[in-house]
């Protein structure tokens, strides 16, 4: 019985009116370990999950559970728990009423609060996590919610654990917290399917990956020696063409773009400067708690700095809000597109032509025509995979959501460009079609600040990077100086 695999998929497709999202995928899940689903965004990894996870049937094929062939309904109540990208917490209840919700223990008729917090903090030293049962979900941070979220798809006993991208919205040391639960949760004997477009937490926690593309299962493989470039090229379908470092010797003589200096704000960062010439990207990186975040949202007026100048342009800014800086010439990429970049339930054509509405009307009246024309200019340009314009983002992946958003903060022609985590959540493909759109700006003249915490990203993007450390500018990269160690001594400390 223990060499029967878990899950075994055969021949599971599905499709979405015209669009076919699995064709025929089969792969087994061993008992046992991490079993990670990679694929760029649209290859059907968040079909196959709901598929497993009994939230929708497919159109043919088999999926058995344990041996035992089952319908979407017995796999819905069955012994899976999976844990979505979004966060489903009770933010107003405890920790331990969040891992117990819905099956409370009992005494005497009442809830037994005595024991629910005993097992919770059990649970809560078991996995080394320095927090108490009785803390309000609302109080933590967005790691801590995520790990208490595992910790309830834990003590469900579930034989299957189901994580969809569950550090996306994580930083650096909370991402850590989790990978070391996870490995924990292997080394107890779970069995948990992974997805992630974190290549490096795929390799380094994985037993088996299964690869898909364009709906189609591509390969299972052992995770014995593998590397990012070896996943990479079986995502894709090719390789990646290596992209050279960026030479700004040939930008000294350009003109001055935007100069940020001495600008402040409490509890944020303080005494900050900047300088970006036309055709240049520079980078901006610094790890938790440097002020970077805060940086990104001051210089477009975001959340106004009490203090600093700022000149655009070649002139000097007073009015430092969103609404003017986009009229003298400056778009901001907002580092949330789901939160606070698009418009979800309005279609890819009021998303992308709504920095422009007053461009593409007459006398006060919308030009629907004329709205249509450039987002189908823009679907095109951007490569973005959808039907058509009159399609809601929603539907779409996140990749494909992202280059949306893109296309929107380029819409006005910004001669200056603030680029805030641009590439979060998309997979190695999309992230590449991005970087391109980016360099094709600053080929065009154009000036970009890039705000990321994805240093590998920096590295191959920007002509130089700026770095932040304990919210003040610590020193900047450029050139074939620019490395992960020269980056990281500046912002960690070192010399």
């Amino acid at each position: 019985m223990s060499d029967e695999p878990i899950l075994s998929l055969s021949g599971v497709s599905k499709s979405y009116g015209a669009v076919k999202a699995l064709q025929g995928v089969s792969f087994t899940v061993a008992r046992g370990g991490v079993h990670a689903i990679l694929g760029e965004n649209g290859a059907g990894k968040s079909t196959t999950l709901k598929i497993i996870n009994g939230e929708v049937e497919p159109d043919e094929g088999e999926v058995r559970l344990g041996g035992r062939t089952t319908s979407a309904a017995d796999r819905a109540l069955g012994d899976i728990a999976m844990v979505h990208q979004e966060l489903a917490v009770f933010p107003n209840m405890s920790v331990a009423e969040n891992i117990f919700v819905g099956r409370m223990p009992r005494k005497g008729g009442r809830i037994d609060f005595a024991r629910m917090h005993e097992r919770t903090a059990e649970l809560l030293q078991l996995f080394g996590l320095l927090i108490g049962p009785r803390e309000i979900l609302v109080q933590l941070t967005p790691g801590q919610q995520q790990i208490v979220e595992i910790l309830r798809a834990v003590e469900s006993d579930a034989s299957l654990l189901i994580l969809d991208e569950p550090t996306s919205g994580l930083n650096n040391v909370e991402a850590e917290t989790l990978m070391q639960l996870i490995k924990r949760l292997r080394a107890s004997g779970h069995t948990i399917l992974y997805v992630s477009h974190r290549l490096h937490e795929v390799l380094d926690i994985s037993n088996h990956i299964t690869v898909l593309r364009d709906g189609q299962f591509v390969e299972t493989l052992e995770n014995s020696g593998l590397t990012e470039d070896d996943l990479i090229r079986r995502m894709v379908g090719r390789n990646l063409e290596p992209v050279e470092t960026l030479d700004p010797a040939g930008l000294a003589d350009a003109p001055m773009a935007l100069r940020v200096e001495g600008m402040s704000l409490p509890e944020g960062f303080d005494d900050m400067r900047l300088e970006v010439r036309r055709g240049e990207i520079v980078g901006v990186f610094g790890l938790e708690g440097s002020g970077a975040e805060e940086f990104s949202r001051a210089i477009f007026g975001v959340v106004p700095p009490v203090s600093g100048r700022v000149e655009l342009l070649g002139q000097p800014v007073r009015d430092l809000s969103p609404a003017a800086l986009m009229a003298r010439g400056m778009s901001y990429l907002n580092g949330n597109r789901k939160e606070a970049g698009l418009y979800m339930d309005r279609s890819i054509a009021d998303n992308v032509t709504a920095p422009v509405l007053d461009r593409l009307s007459r006398f006060g009246l919308v030009d629907k025509r004329a709205i249509e024309a450039q987002a189908r200019e823009d679907i095109r340009r951007f490569a973005i995979r959808a039907s058509g314009p009159e399609v809601l983002p929603r539907q779409l992946s996140g990749g494909n959501q992202q280059k949306v958003l893109v296309s929107a903060c380029l819409a006005s022609a910004p001669e200056v460009i603030v680029l805030n985590e641009p590439t979060r959540g998309v997979d190695v493909g999309a992230k590449a079609e991005v970087h391109e759109v980016a360099r094709r700006e600053a080929a065009a003249g154009k000036a970009l600040v890039v705000f990321s915490s994805d240093l590998p990203e920096l590295l191959r993007l920007a002509h130089r990077i700026v770095v932040m450390r304990s919210r003040r500018h610590a020193g900047e990269v450029a050139g074939r100086e620019m490395s992960e160690e020269s980056v990281m001594a500046l912002a960690a400390g070192g010399h």
